[in-house]
């Protein structure tokens, strides 16, 4: 077996030619261009101190967030994502991207654009900018960094409670399987046919608590109900405080919904990290607020023993093991803290 001191230390064959190859990667060494190093660990140095930098990298070492980039003349599209949605926790991430320019973060679920607050700018090994961003397990946010513009630096914007939600009216829409229809056709042929056509039950339940806790927990409704809740409340503002509104809803156990303030179209929000922007909503004296948010039919489906003859196929056909699917109870709906927040610079 060979053993080779350091890398291209000798050719791969005996044709006598060691001495040649040195001396052909001692001239290589030499070249301003050429960095040796003899831990691989250092790649990144080395490359940064030949000015070098990655398409889009991270400053400093990060192994919680994914990212992707497109390129689209002075714009630069950056993706990030914290991928470790069940077990991370919430990370701070600086990206570092090619050239300078004004920096600005996409709202999904709006698609409203706005100037980014935590910006800045480096200038070697190269001129590039520098995005600073703090994501919470699951969350995403879409960057795009305009080279044409001229860039200014800025703080990362700091996050001030106005008021703590704690009042609730909840009502909860329970779906459950209703009676089933038989639509009948008879065309005259001689026979008759039919059709069974499933229904939908949705029995609304208003619970007496008027705070926030799962389902499950929650008098009047209890561990057997999937379906849609309902949740309004107000808050009462002497004035508007400047800067960015939002409402944070805590969390709503994963489930879609949606927020409506003061009567307005109803607004989405990102379920891992729920945060709705209601700065152009949001008035001096009271201000109503409705949350609706969705659940899975789990726990309707495990009530109803839907999942007593449902096979387990990945056991079957990963573990050779034949048994049905099993569940749990799960926690569904608003759960909080919900709190009404101001961003300031």
């Amino acid at each position: 077996m060979w053993k080779h001191r350091a890398a291209a230390s000798r050719t791969p064959g005996l044709d006598g030619r060691d001495a040649e190859l040195s001396d052909i990667m001692a001239e290589l060494v030499s070249l301003p261009s050429v960095a040796e190093i003899a831990d691989a660990g250092r790649t990144v140095d080395a490359l940064h101190r030949l000015g070098i930098i990655g398409r889009g990298e991270f400053v400093g070492p990060n192994t919680q967030v994914l990212t992707h980039m497109r390129e689209d003349g002075d714009l630069l599209h950056v993706y990030a994502y914290h991928f470790l949605y069940e077990t991370g926790e919430t990370t701070e991430v600086n990206i570092r991207v090619p050239g300078k320019g004004a920096v600005n973060v996409l709202d999904p679920w709006t698609g409203r654009i706005r100037a980014h607050s935590g910006v800045s700018y480096e200038e070697a090994p190269i001129t590039s900018t520098v995005i600073h961003t703090r994501l919470a397990p699951g969350e995403i946010a879409l960057f795009t960094v305009d080279r044409s513009l001229e860039g200014s630096a800025s703080e990362a914007n700091v996050l001030e409670t106005v008021a703590d939600l704690t009042n609730w009216t909840i009502a909860v829409e329970s779906w459950d399987a209703g009676p089933n229809e038989v639509i009948e056709e008879d065309r005259g042929l001689g026979y008759v046919s039919r059709e069974i056509r499933p229904t939908t039950a949705i029995t609304r339940i208003s619970s007496p608590s008027r705070t926030l806790t799962p389902w499950k927990d929650l008098e009047g409704v209890g561990p057997e109900v999937s379906g849609i809740g309902e949740y309004r409340t107000s808050v009462f503002l002497d004035v508007v405080p400047k800067g960015r509104i939002l409402l944070d809803l805590g969390s709503t156990c994963g489930g879609l919904g949606s927020v409506s303030v003061n009567g307005e179209g109803p607004r989405g929000f990102d379920t891992s990290r729920p945060i709705v922007d209601i700065s152009d909503l949001i008035r001096p004296g009271e201000n109503e607020i409705m949350v609706r948010t969705a659940s899975s039919l789990n726990n309707r489906l495990l009530a109803r023993g839907y999942y007593e003859t449902v096979p387990d196929l990945i056991a079957l056909f990963s573990l050779g093991i034949e048994q049905n699917q099993t569940t749990y109870v799960r926690d569904h709906g608003l759960v909080g803290p919900v709190r009404l927040l101001v961003e300031k610079q």
